[in-house]
């Protein structure tokens, strides 16, 4: 039953690909980093990862487009920057400070690892100070193209009202997903995306838009409480 509506979300995402874009979803091929906006590298969705925390995509994006310009997307260049150097550029972003903290120390990590490839390990991920598992799971999955579905407080609410049940932690989003879909990289991007999607452009905690919700044909709280 989950695994059959699951791959129900799939098609509708699939045929939805201009409203995912419009929430920052790029549908992409498996190994593209565009899927996060466009974004042009593993590093940095990694360092997007970081700065989106408590933050507002939108101004993230835009200081992680500067970065770039500035060459700071180089993990040896941004380990070399002072601190007051990348507080000048990623001022605005909520806790920039402590954020800037955390992408050097990530930058020292990987630079002694030796290749970024080598930092796709999620017990390495989660032993880092301000990475915890939706984050990890999100670098494994959108800049390493490792098959790890990330828990999502979007996740968790969306799926709890399509499929009708009570999902009390992000964890179990993980856990639903991962044993009931084949671990396939492509389909754990376009799930994550269109649930996120879902979850910005509709399904709000308080008065969500279920009547516009491209999943209300397959939702179990929309059938329960439309008139």
């Amino acid at each position: 039953m989950v695994r059959k509506i699951l791959d129900t979300l799939l098609e509708i995402f699939e045929n939805n690909k201009s409203i995912l874009k419009e929430k920052g979803w790029i549908v992409s091929s498996e190994t593209s980093y565009e899927w996060w906006d466009g974004l042009k590298s593993a590093e940095e969705i990694i360092i997007s990862a970081i700065l989106v925390q408590m933050s507002r995509w939108e101004i993230v994006k835009g200081k992680v487009e500067e970065m770039r310009s500035k060459g700071l997307t180089d993990f040896y260049k941004l380990y070399n920057t002072t601190e007051q150097e990348l507080y000048d550029v990623l001022k605005g972003i909520n806790f920039y400070k402590t954020k800037v903290k955390r992408l050097i120390n990530l930058s020292k990590i990987i630079i002694n690892l030796g290749s970024v490839e080598k930092f796709y390990d999620r017990n390495l991920l989660l032993s880092i100070d301000g990475i915890g598992e939706e984050t990890a799971d999100s670098i494994l999955l959108f800049a390493g193209h490792k098959p790890n579905f990330p828990p999502s407080e979007y996740g968790k609410r969306v799926l709890s009202r399509v499929l009708g049940i009570s999902i009390k932690k992000k964890n179990e989003v993980k856990r639903l997903v991962e044993e009931n879909l084949e671990r396939n990289v492509y389909e754990y991007k376009l799930l994550h995306a269109g649930i996120v999607t879902v979850g910005r452009a509709f399904c709000f905690i308080e008065n969500p838009k279920c009547e516009d919700c491209i999943l209300k044909k397959v939702c179990k709280y929309y059938r329960e409480n439309s008139s």
